[in-house]
């Protein structure tokens, strides 16, 4: 680097930070844009609290220069970051850090079934029946805003909680937020952890509907579960920052495995 960034003399524990963030390159041969892989990085970095809360962000010239790259790519990751709120934007003191969210429980957060039961140390495992582009239903063309001619990337699958069937899901995203997914290999693989690295998508909020029905007999067949043992069904629309849908799922969970925990605080 040619001098110091002006943050240096205000933050150095953020400095120490953002270059041992920079010591991995940026991987320019990958598929996800420079933006992204900035915006997860510093955010991986805020969720591990290599950059403490509060902390001053360094300045666009500066992140330029530590990570290699232009300003517009600096600006879609910060404008991407301040747009979930892990940093704050304050006028006329800079960029800083923003306080962590309260962790709770997938169903009553933004968390899918794999990253909740993956936070709480299970081994969490897949298995893809189908995963293809179509055109959307009516009911997908309800969820998504979008018209008759519009596609949609269907995805069935079950999930195993230490080895054992835990949901049968059938998860729709719309086709147009994830050009070429169907492509992506995704065994074994959180679905809104790979779209997030690989189109810089996040979820903002979830609404979730639970219902006590009796199963298919294609989700007890993959499930292992007998056919006159009701299960939950969950309905479940997850929206992006901007506000728009981002992911619609119905699926059918066998509380004998791991059972729904809600956290209530007054």
């Amino acid at each position: 680097m040619r001098g110091r960034p002006r943050y240096d003399d205000l933050d150095h524990s953020a400095t120490d930070a953002f270059q041992s963030i920079a010591l991995n390159t940026l991987d320019r041969s990958e598929t996800a844009p420079l933006w992204v892989q900035l915006k997860n990085r510093i955010q991986d970095a805020i969720a591990s609290e290599t950059l403490r809360p509060n902390s001053r962000m360094p300045s666009e010239t500066a992140l330029c220069e530590i990570f290699d790259v232009s300003k517009p790519v600096v600006r879609a990751a910060l404008g991407a970051l301040a747009a979930e709120g892990h940093v704050i934007k304050m006028p006329r003191k800079g960029m800083f850090v923003a306080q962590p969210r309260q962790d709770v429980d997938f169903m009553t957060s933004n968390l899918s079934v794999f990253g909740d039961l993956t936070a709480k140390g299970h081994v969490v495992t897949t298995k893809t029946f189908e995963f293809y582009r179509d055109k959307a239903n009516e009911n997908e063309q309800k969820v998504f805003g979008i018209p008759p001619e519009g596609d949609v990337v269907r995805i069935v699958r079950v999930y195993y909680c230490d080895g054992r069937p835990i949901t049968h899901t059938h998860i729709s995203l719309p086709a147009h937020k994830v050009p070429g997914m169907e492509k992506l290999d995704i065994d074994n693989r959180s679905i809104f952890q790979t779209i997030r690295e690989r189109y810089g998508l996040t979820v903002q909020r979830a609404e979730r509907w639970f219902t006590a029905e009796m199963p298919d007999a294609i989700s007890c067949q993959r499930m292992g579960v007998p056919a006159d043992a009701p299960l939950i069904a969950i309905e479940s629309i997850a929206y992006d920052y901007d506000g728009g849908v981002l992911e619609y799922y119905r699926a059918f969970y066998n509380s004998a495995v791991a059972r729904i925990h809600l956290r209530i605080e007054s």
